[in-house]
């Protein structure tokens, strides 16, 4: 137990140096030294988080990893829409690394049926689905890793023609989608799915550069419900997803 909290304590203090490798990607210009030590940093606390049990921390440092490792490659451009979205991964990691682990108790008398789970109804059970578009792989697994990490179901579409076809399955509860995209981009989205009347009422956020107004004018002129500013981390993509469709317990 005690190498146990030792460990826990190793993975909150990782925790706040991947926060400043996060920071320092801001910084310009950028060096390949700052993305090694983020990239280590996330290796460190994903190790850590296996030794203590957070598997779902460890995924997500993992993805965080995946993204930096294509940016290095120069796959992907290091924006502030993805740095905003490690910040707030790393902010999750934060509140898994301090949740408090309290094992199990065995019993030998046997499952006490006060305590036997109850079957409740399927619409109380039903965990609100986002569908996440954008053709970014990378971009796209992250916010689907910090969306079911709060407790939602998520689908993911790289073009905006797939993220119609999950749109007509009827099972989605919020769209959010990035704007440039092949096939469909996310204002043609946004417009076909208003066309339709079963979905006038489907929530759709727009995935917004910070400053460029006309493109938000375009997408509330489509239907567009709001829009989340790539890159802020003050009105976080969590907040504005739950803000739309409620939160969840996670």
């Amino acid at each position: 137990m005690v190498m146990l909290e030792l460990l826990r304590v190793q993975a909150q203090t990782q925790v706040q140096l991947l926060t400043n490798c996060v920071i320092a990607l801001a910084r310009d210009p950028l060096s390949p030294d700052q993305l090694n030590a983020c990239a280590s940093a996330a290796r460190s606390f994903e190790a850590t988080a296996h030794m203590v049990g957070l598997e779902a921390g460890a995924e997500l440092a993992r993805s965080m990893e995946e993204c930096l490792a294509a940016v290095r490659r120069g796959e992907i451009e290091l924006q502030q829409q993805l740095i905003g979205m490690m910040l707030q991964a790393v902010d999750l990691l934060d509140s898994m690394a301090k949740l408090p682990r309290t094992p199990p108790t065995k019993s030998s008398a046997g499952p006490d049926p006060d305590l036997q789970p109850v079957e409740l109804p399927r619409s109380s059970k039903h965990k609100p689905v986002v569908l996440v578009a954008d053709d970014c792989m990378e971009i796209r697994e992250l916010e689907r890793k910090l969306l079911r990490f709060r407790g939602y179901d998520v689908v993911t579409a790289a073009d905006g023609l797939e993220a119609w076809y999950a749109v007509l399955s009827g099972n989605i509860d919020l769209v959010l989608t990035d704007i440039d995209m092949p096939l469909l981009d996310g204002i043609q989205l946004t417009r076909r799915i208003r066309k339709d009347p079963r979905f006038k009422k489907l929530p759709v956020l727009l995935a917004c550069d910070k400053d460029d107004v006309q493109q938000r004018w375009r997408g509330f002129d489509a239907g567009a419900t709001y829009y989340v500013i790539k890159g802020t981390f003050h009105d976080t993509l969590v907040e504005a997803v739950a803000t739309r469709i409620g939160p969840t317990e996670f």
